[in-house]
């Protein structure tokens, strides 16, 4: 079984040079910089994350909305470094003005609202793309509704049984619940609801032993996805939790890794049960 997923492509050889040395290059600023990283910094990052999901939600739907020299930036895998390299710049250089002002407070601030522009852009710069139409909004909406209860009822289930891991890692504790928890919800409903195919090997391993059983007629393959899902969060969120309390700068990035390959994937399905191309529906997963 490969271990990737199908339709990840290596950039042109001129890009993938300038997202490396554009990775580098914010790293290194960041990394001499040392900006503080707490809670509400991680939560900042999440409109970057959402952003690069949509991007690639475009590019996935129609390569053409994007600039001849632009459009291998926004693939998988590159969107990811793309992304990055976009929140790091601005990030280093917001940490670099709040240096001189010795004024920390308002990072996570105007690094969130950025993000939020950027992400707005990006969306009325879809929704004037003739080539894209809606496809089952309905059903975007339904992912991200069913998705919130259910992150309540586990994360408060989880300040129940384990309240010293909750009060711990608090908002990025219920993000990581939230991001993973959207990602297994969406793939359960493009899967069993829309007839989507499932692009990653290790979902579509999982969703072939629940088509196995006996209910798999009746209730469909996808929910066995999402307890996995719900399980893994749970479980990366008890395993860090002290390695977030240690280590907070390094604990905090850790958890927003772990909240972006849960949204990145979850958001992409969205974009991609929201909008349609000509009629052709892509295969969803990250």
């Amino acid at each position: 079984m490969p271990l990737l997923p199908s339709g990840l492509v290596v950039p042109p050889l001129a890009h993938l040079a300038a997202l490396i040395v554009g990775t580098v290059t914010v790293t290194a600023f960041l990394l001499a910089l040392e900006p503080r990283v707490r809670q509400r910094h991680v939560l900042a990052f999440t409109p970057w994350m959402v952003a690069g999901a949509v991007a690639h939600g475009l590019h996935q739907l129609d390569r053409t909305v994007y600039p001849t020299w632009a459009e291998p930036l926004f693939g998988a895998p590159a969107v990811y470094v793309t992304a990055f390299v976009a929140l790091g710049a601005v990030w280093a250089s917001l940490a670099f003005r709040a240096s001189l002002r010795t004024d920390e407070d308002r990072v996570a601030r105007d690094l969130g609202v950025t993000g939020t522009v950027a992400l707005l852009g990006l969306l009325v710069f879809a929704s004037r793309q003739e080539t894209l139409v809606a496809g089952e909004p309905l059903w975007s909406l339904a992912g991200v509704v069913i998705t919130v209860p259910v992150t309540l009822g586990v994360y408060f289930g989880m300040a129940y049984f384990t309240t010293d891991i909750v009060a711990r890692t608090r908002l990025v504790g219920g993000l990581v619940i939230f991001a993973h928890a959207l990602d297994g919800i969406t793939t359960a409903i493009g899967i069993d609801a829309l007839g989507t195919g499932e692009r990653s090997p290790l979902p579509r391993a999982i969703m072939d032993v629940a088509g196995s059983l006996p209910v798999a007629e009746t209730i469909g393959v996808g929910w066995l996805f999402v307890v996995v899902k719900l399980a893994l969060a749970v479980v990366l969120v008890a395993v860090f939790a002290d390695y977030l309390e240690a280590e907070p700068t390094r604990g905090n990035l850790t958890f927003a890794a772990i909240i972006a390959l849960g949204l990145g994937p979850a958001v992409n399905n969205v974009v991609l049960f929201a909008l349609r191309n000509s009629g052709t529906a892509a295969a969803i997963g990250g």
